[in-house]
């Protein structure tokens, strides 16, 4: 199993050669994930289905992110 480090370096490094809305769809996804790691939701070390696990708990991506801002 992919750890969540391991799942976005690979995610990030897909998105090369995309068109830009692609790119920049992709940017906006890693960015959220990185507030989620920040905010210690998740850690880089999880594996990916034991991160969205909490992701989920926390009320979502967006809402793990922005920390309950509403």
């Amino acid at each position: 199993m992919k750890t969540l480090e391991e799942y976005l370096r690979e995610l990030e490094s897909k998105s090369e050669g995309k068109p830009d809305q692609v790119k920049e769809g992709i940017a906006l996804y890693l960015e959220l994930w990185r507030k989620v790691m920040n905010r210690g939701v998740v850690r880089p070390s999880d594996e990916i289905d034991a991160a969205v696990g909490k992701v989920e708990e926390a009320g979502g991506l967006y809402e793990a992110a922005e920390g309950g801002i509403s």
